[in-house]
Order: C-alpha cells, then sequence, then structure tokens
C-alpha cells in the first residue's frame, strides 16, 4: 500500500465529505419543508387520513432533527480534525525525518582532528555524544517516539474520516428515499402511503447508520484511551525524566 505523500492525501477528501453533508443537508430540509406545504395545501380533503399522515411527517422530523444534530457536531470538529492530520504528518515529516537524519551524525566529531583527542575530557565528551545519539534514536529511530504519536495521531484522524464517511452515507440515503418518495408532488390518494413508507423507510436508515456511528466512536474513545499509552512513550532511560539529555553542564 502506498503511503500518502502528505496531509492533503486525507483532508481533501474529509472538506469534500463535509462539503457534500452540508449540501445535502440543505436539499432535505427543502424537501421535507415542501412535503409539509403539499400536505398543508390538500389537508382538508384528506380527512381522516390526516392522523396518520402527521405520525408519519413527525417520525421523519424526528429523524431529520437526529441528522441535522450530527452534521452540527460535523462542523464543530471539522477544523480540529483537519489540524490532527496535519499534526500527525508534523510529526513524521518534522520531527521523526528531521531527528533520524541525525542519528548517524550526532556521534561524528565536527573536527577530525577531535578522533585523536584522548584523556578525561576526551572520554567525557564521548559519554556525552552517545547519550545524545541514544537520545535522538529514541526519538527518530525506526519505531521511536515520534513514529509512535505519528500513528497515533493518525489513527485518531483516521477513525474521524471514518465516522464522516458514515455519516455522508446517512444523509444520501436519507435524501434518496425522500426523492423517491416525492411527497411534494403526490396525488392526495398517494399522500397517505408516500408519508407512510417514507417515515419507516428513513427511520430505519437513521436507527442503523447511528448505530454505526456509535460503533466508530467506541472505537475512537478506545484510541484516545490511549494518551496514557502516548504519554508514557517519554518514560525511557534514553529520555531522563522524559527530558532531552544535556550535552554540557551550565
Amino acid at each position: 500500500m502506498t503511503t500518502p505523500s502528505g496531509p492533503e492525501a486525507y483532508t481533501g477528501p474529509l472538506d469534500t465529505m463535509f462539503g457534500t453533508v452540508e449540501d445535502e443537508i440543505r436539499k432535505i430540509i427543502d424537501k421535507f419543508n415542501a412535503a409539509v406545504g403539499h400536505i398543508n395545501d390538500w389537508k382538508y380533503v384528506l380527512g381522516p387520513a390526516l392522523i396518520w399522515i402527521s405520525d408519519g411527517i413527525k417520525k421523519l422530523r424526528d429523524a431529520l432533527d437526529k441528522v441535522v444534530k450530527l452534521v452540527h457536531y460535523a462542523a464543530e470538529h471539522h477544523m480540529p480534525v483537519v489540524s490532527l492530520i496535519v499534526q500527525s504528518f508534523n510529526w513524521q515529516d518534522h520531527v521523526q525525518k528531521d531527528v533520524s537524519a541525525m542519528v548517524n551524525s550526532v556521534e561524528a566529531p565536527a573536527d577530525p582532528n577531535l578522533a585523536y583527542w584522548e584523556g578525561a575530557a576526551a572520554t567525557e565528551y564521548r559519554n556525552r555524544a552517545k547519550v545524545q545519539r541514544d537520545a535522538v534514536d529514541a526519538i527518530g529511530g525506526q519505531g521511536g517516539k515520534a513514529d509512535a504519536i505519528s500513528k497515533w495521531l493518525m489513527d485518531i484522524a483516521q477513525l474521524n474520516v471514518e465516522f464522516m464517511t458514515g455519516l455522508v452515507k446517512i444523509v444520501a440515503d436519507f435524501l434518496g428515499a425522500l426523492v423517491a418518495a416525492a411527497i411534494e408532488a403526490a396525488t392526495v390518494v398517494e399522500i397517505p402511503a408516500a408519508v407512510m413508507d417514507v417515515s419507516g423507510a428513513v427511520g430505519g436508515i437513521v436507527t442503523a447508520g447511528i448505530a454505526r456511528l456509535g460503533e466508530i466512536a467506541t472505537r475512537l474513545m478506545q484510541t484516545l484511551d490511549q494518551i496514557r499509552n502516548a504519554k508514557s512513550l517519554m518514560n525511557d532511560p534514553r529520555l531522563p525524566a522524559g527530558q532531552w539529555p544535556q550535552a554540557v553542564n551550565l
């Protein structure tokens, strides 16, 4: 599998999905309002059937309210998720890669003549250079801290994208059901059956969709709980007290 070259591989589709959800939820609201307006135009002709129609419309409205709340939730968290994806790549590109590039150079003497340096000062220098090399390796080495934190952030971001994908499907299926029912264009005879059918279909779509989103949210919370693991990453003897070892004493 090819690794994405940058955050836009994730943020681009996420922005597209968010825009799609915003557009389609407006279409849903417009079609719902058109359906209610059409029913009101014929309410005196519908007679007793209006009782069952009103019940179906209430179910539709309840389902729509649930979806609108989910869309608002997505809107509130859109930018933080985008930032999360960007930061994951920053850890990979500007911490892991930059620090790992230091692994082979941190112990190399700046002056070739230092290779002939001897005595207590030389021994102390080499000891401290090794400590610095170990710290660099701890952060930027294969499977090091930067790699682990980047992966943890990306796991969270990917679950958020998966959540958004599930929300797009709910909204698209909801709109599809309303379009197929075409209540706003139904005849007086067709209105009761159209409302009953679409309210049942939409209710199932939203219930099943929210259940799927709940599963994703549970996995997301389990991943977020791993922040304790992220903190424990700094408990490493190569990083005394979670700090970068000092090369000199001030």
